[in-house]
């Protein structure tokens, strides 16, 4: 905007004043002398001058970068005596001025001035001072890349040694990023420009209101101003936002090309609700800390750190009851048209101290690799820091010793099937429970208990109660198919197998799905004892807790004993001993290899297998196929026929 107003002067000034009747009468050279020299075409509707020293140029176009109704110069009697002919004062009337500014600060208008601006012959008297150049009744709009489009009114030029000082009335500033829209007012602005190059100094601009505006509402900004101290520094704001009365201070600074810091404090953010996913809600939350934005080549940097108060994260995933959050957030994206990128972005809730790094390539196949760890801290701190809706049976859990952990994930889609997630863990566990959690005590799985189905029924089970059928009592190939089929290293884990989650998350990113969990069954017996049958993340966190403990208390022998009373394997039916009667009629100690397979293979599917065997009126070709993969697994195999009793092959009631 600054350098318009230069360049309109410039152009003032680098008409001849002397010799006006000669000028008069050679209007189109004057033009085209003048096109000449700027390098885009110039038109002059007419030009007159009179005996005090003033000239006039009329209609005054120069390509589509300015175009004014009068241009004025006016001469002073000593200049006029002494026979320098210079212009002391410049009147610019309703001028249109239309520039672009690139965002190294260049403009098409100041290269312009640049060719006008050449010195003057060496030994011709120099021009008398130019004592100021006022502008008025126009439009000054400047389009600045990256930045937005300014216009001002009533501006004053006062010409110095090292340029020009720019002097104006209401200033008004409009910018738009994506779906982020400002507008700001400043009463006043000023600026100092070095000529010829038309590099700005000093700016200032005060007084200032206006509004930030995104999808979900707006921010009310009050005492805006906006200032550069030092030529070649960042411009800089200083404002307020409105939060219901209360003013928060906010910041910013830009420097050329493509860098924007932004500091605030305790800034409100529920007017960015439209622009963050849905499961995040900011309606309660500030943000104090600093966020800088930086375009490098291809590729855009975004960095910070602060705090965030009162967030929710609410979605089906996460949890059933949003999840309030307090955290500290440091760290640097880099995001490019190939890939993104995460360098040593932590995240602080409570005591827990997370670090996150890693690169994922965008496109397909999948690649990339992540680490996250969680540094060392006191197992009660870390519980303590977990939100209370997350907790739930955890509640009550007492804890002392320290507690860290690390995790690194690797993905190449492009390897062959079976290689294409690697997944190492280490965990630094010396947690010792003091008093284990109420509702969810591992050590009473041990005993009689009572359990809630899957399809909400419950009833008490244990050793004594009906029903309940002992691991000793079933032949050695029934509980081979249960481990063979959902848990092949069970007896070599404790609780969770690194490999098996690999492989099923492998499965799922090359299916884009998310239907498999590698859970063990020490998990399923936790989830299936303590927990919903939800598939979200605070259900996990408390699964895996639990499964420390489980493990931790009962051998293993226990916990596979509990789990086959009361895995779901049919429509209704629970545990070994119902399902053995249920379809085959048989008790489970009488089961045979190819009986207790199909008992296996029912717990991953036990409702949709169950209708696909009932319409076949026996194995069907995909329930078959199942079974021989966990005969295979089991190295063991039987041709005799399965034996369904005729009531488990009827239509379900």
């Amino acid at each position: 905007m600054i350098r318009a107003f230069v360049a309109t002067a410039v152009v003032a000034i680098g008409t001849p004043v002397g010799a006006a009747a000669w000028v008069r009468a050679r209007t189109d050279e004057v033009a085209a002398d003048l096109s000449r020299a700027a390098g885009e075409r110039a038109e002059i509707g007419g030009i007159d001058a009179d005996l005090t020293g003033r000239v006039r140029l009329t209609d005054v176009a120069l390509g589509s970068l300015v175009a004014a109704d009068a241009i004025e110069a006016s001469v002073a009697l000593d200049s006029l005596l002494s026979g320098r002919l210079g212009a002391d004062e410049i009147r610019v009337a309703r001028p249109r001025i239309a520039i672009d500014v690139s965002p190294d600060g260049d403009s098409d208008l100041a290269r312009v001035v640049r060719r006008l601006a050449k010195p003057s012959p060496k030994g011709s008297p120099g021009p008398t001072k130019l004592r100021r150049i006022v502008v008025s009744s126009g439009s000054l709009i400047a389009r600045v890349a990256g930045i937005g489009d300014f216009e001002a009114e009533g501006v004053e030029l006062v010409p110095d040694e090292a340029g020009v000082r720019v002097i104006t009335g209401p200033l008004r500033v409009r910018g738009s990023v994506g779906e982020l829209h400002g507008e700001i007012v400043l009463a006043r602005a000023a600026a100092d420009v070095a000529l010829p190059h038309v590099s700005l100094g000093r700016v200032i601009a005060v007084a200032g209101e206006g509004t930030i505006t995104v999808p979900a509402g707006s921010l009310a900004l009050h005492d805006v101003a906006i200032g550069r101290l030092v030529q070649h520094g960042p411009l800089e704001l200083r404002a307020s936002l409105d939060d219901g009365g209360v003013a928060r201070p906010i910041a910013a600074e830009l420097t050329l090309p493509g860098r924007l810091v932004i500091r605030g404090e305790h800034v409100p953010l529920r007017a960015f609700a439209g622009v963050v996913p849905h499961a995040i809600a900011v309606d309660d939350a500030h943000a104090t800390g600093t966020l800088e934005l930086s375009h490098e080549p291809g590729k855009l940097v975004v960095s910070g750190s602060g705090v965030i108060d009162r967030l929710a994260l609410q979605h089906k995933t996460l949890g059933e009851l949003p999840i309030a959050i307090s955290a500290a957030l440091h760290g640097a994206i880099t995001i490019a048209a190939d890939s993104i990128a995460i360098d040593h972005a932590g995240i602080d809730v409570g005591a827990a101290h997370w670090t996150i790094d890693g690169w994922a390539r965008r496109g397909q196949p999948a690649s990339g690799h992540v680490d996250v760890a969680l540094a060392s801290a006191p197992c009660m701190d870390l519980l303590a820091a977990l939100p209370v809706s997350v907790r739930g049976p955890l509640d009550g859990m007492a804890m002392t010793g320290t507690f860290g952990a690390s995790v690194h994930v690797g993905i190449d889609l492009a390897a062959p099937l079976g290689d294409g997630v690697q997944l190492q863990t280490e965990l630094a566990n010396h947690c010792e429970v003091t008093t284990e959690p109420p509702a969810a005590d591992a050590t009473a799985l041990a005993a009689a208990s009572d359990q809630v189905f899957a399809d909400g029924s419950h009833a008490r089970v244990g050793r004594g109660t009906p029903g309940w059928t002992e691991l000793r009592r079933l032949p050695a190939h029934v509980p081979a198919a249960f481990v063979a089929a959902e848990d092949a290293r069970f007896y070599d884990h404790h609780g969770f197998d690194p490999v098996q989650i690999a492989k099923s998350l492998e499965i799922d990113l090359r299916d884009r799905t998310i239907t498999r969990g590698g859970s063990t069954i020490s998990q399923q017996l936790v989830k299936n004892a303590f927990l919903t049958q939800r598939r979200t993340l605070d259900r996990k966190l408390q699964e895996a807790i639990l499964t420390w403990r489980l493990e931790a208390r009962l051998d293993k022998a226990t916990i596979l004993e509990r789990y086959l009373n009361v895995i779901e394997l049919g429509p209704h039916v629970f545990g070994i001993g119902a399902a053995a009667k249920y379809w085959f009629d048989e008790p489970a100690s009488a089961l045979t290899i190819h009986q207790a397979a199909f008992l296996a293979a029912l717990t991953s599917e036990p409702r949709s297998m169950s209708r696909r065997v009932r319409r076949a009126g026996g194995l069907d070709a995909d329930s078959k196929k199942r079974v021989d993969v966990i005969l295979h697994a089991m190295a063991m195999s039987d041709d005799s026929p399965m034996g369904f009793a005729k009531t488990a092959l009827r239509d379900e009631p």
